[in-house]
């Protein structure tokens, strides 16, 4: 089976969140289970260019970039505008599949029409793009009616990675036969060997307890809400971490900060883990977000979790027992919670545990790949 995978944004590209993360992983392991994957992106990094080949090999996949006209655009704005889309889209070949990632953006179109043009069926996971939230609601909604609207129209199938997500398709009027429901998964060998717990404190100069955020710094994240729960010391004797980029709301949470709220920026690789492995509590207080990798691997670094409650991870997080749930924009249910958690060892210790399991049991990629695979079956049958 040859299946070709879009995506505006792959490794080394980590600004822009999750969905390279998951590709580069969920490709690396399908091609461990004998599906011929390729990966057509772009040159995004963040506001530059990614400096990698136009055509390599990463992991056992072929991995295919397109320059975008300004990367600026892209990172600003959500904009891709990939050169040479037609010549990179004949490069791929024959394939059975086409599998899109994301919504609203130049390449799925692309792909969908050159899948369409040969008779070849394409999937597609939006991974929480398909509404229009947060930010520039009347740009989606002009961009859907004159450009994007009829890509997951197309879809033999769209793919959930949550209940909640599947909800939305859904209200958009999305038939529930055409709609699969495959969570997001983890590398679960990225945390075999973690630091050493002291080191983040140790480079950022941090003494004590540790509550941290992970993750882009976005209207609907809420990190404004939990910087405010520490204000005026809403919670004794810790610092309160923000590692992420600015995605739009970072002003207004420095605004509402005060010393002991440490701004890091994008963390990459082990920075990222060892944030994790520091963190006493760790707090992701989003709305609306259909899943969310980083209370998992919190859990998988040793962090108790407190997550939004009407998120894919906190639907998931709270039936297996592992974290605990808070409303967007709660704050004293956020003071609460942290508190909690920071007081009682053995309970957030008993909650990582089961995080751990369920993890390990139905969030790795060998697991989501297989399910993938399955789904791809289906389509073809």
């Amino acid at each position: 089976m040859r299946v070709l995978h879009v995506t505006p944004y792959f490794p080394p590209t980590w600004a822009y969140g999750g969905i390279p993360r998951i590709v580069h992983g969920l490709t690396r392991a399908l091609a461990a289970q004998e599906v011929d994957c390729t990966v057509w992106t772009t040159d995004a990094l963040d506001s530059r260019r990614a400096e990698v080949p136009p055509d390599r090999e990463v992991d056992g996949v072929r991995v295919l970039v397109s320059r975008n006209l300004s990367n600026r655009l892209a990172y600003d704005h959500q904009l891709f505008l990939p050169w040479g889309a037609r010549a990179a889209l004949d490069a791929v070949g024959d394939v059975d599949l086409v599998h899109l990632h994301g919504h609203r953006h130049l390449l799925n179109n692309a792909a969908a029409d050159w899948a369409r043009a040969r008779g070849v069926p394409y999937v597609m996971t939006p991974n929480g793009t398909l509404p229009r939230h947060e930010r520039k609601v009347g740009a989606k909604l002009l961009w859907d009616l004159l450009v994007s609207g009829r890509v997951p129209q197309g879809a033999a199938q769209l793919i959930a990675v949550s209940q909640a997500e599947r909800g939305q398709f859904l209200s958009h009027g999305v038939p529930p036969e055409r709609v699969a429901r495959i969570p997001n998964g983890l590398s679960l060998e990225e945390f075999a060997e973690l630091p050493p717990r002291g080191h983040f404190k140790a480079r950022w100069g941090i003494q004590g307890r540790v509550v941290a955020y992970l993750g882009q710094v976005s209207p609907r994240k809420g990190v404004e809400h939990l910087v405010e729960a520490f204000a005026d010391g809403g919670v004794a004797d810790a610092t309160l971490v923000i590692g992420g980029n600015d995605m739009g709301a970072m002003a207004t949470a420095r605004a509402r900060a005060d010393a002991r709220v440490v701004f890091t920026g994008l963390l990459e690789g082990p920075e990222r883990l060892a944030l994790l492995v520091d963190a006493d509590v760790l707090v992701y207080p989003s709305t609306a977000e259909v899943f969310g990798l980083v209370p998992f691997e919190g859990l998988m670094c040793g962090a108790p979790v407190v997550v939004g409650g009407d998120c894919g991870c906190g639907e998931l997080i709270g039936a297996a027992g592992a974290g605990l749930l808070v409303r967007h924009a709660d704050v004293e249910g956020l003071r609460a919670r942290i508190r909690t958690l920071l007081r009682d060892r053995d309970a957030a210790d008993a909650m990582v545990a089961r995080g751990r399991r369920y993890v390990e049991a139905n969030l790795s990629f060998e697991v989501v790949a297989a399910r993938h695979r399955d789904l791809y079956q289906q389509v073809l049958a």
